[in-house]
């Protein structure tokens, strides 16, 4: 138990984890061809095609 004015290990250990980690990723945008990075990164499910990968400000639903 913590003591008072202290965060439990559980609490420590989720801001630990608030760390914004942003890397570029292998895969490519779908409308402009560019490697997405992972802040950026909108994975969509086509039917009959598999997954294909947009930045977030690219996708639009037609």
């Amino acid at each position: 138990m913590p003591k008072k004015g202290e965060l439990s290990k559980t609490a420590r250990a989720s801001l630990a984890n608030r760390e914004a980690v942003n890397h570029q990723t292998r895969h490519i945008c779908a409308s402009c061809n560019e490697p997405i990075w992972l802040m950026d990164l909108y994975p969509v499910k086509v039917m009959g095609k598999g997954m294909s990968y947009y930045h977030k400000d690219h996708y639009k639903v037609q």
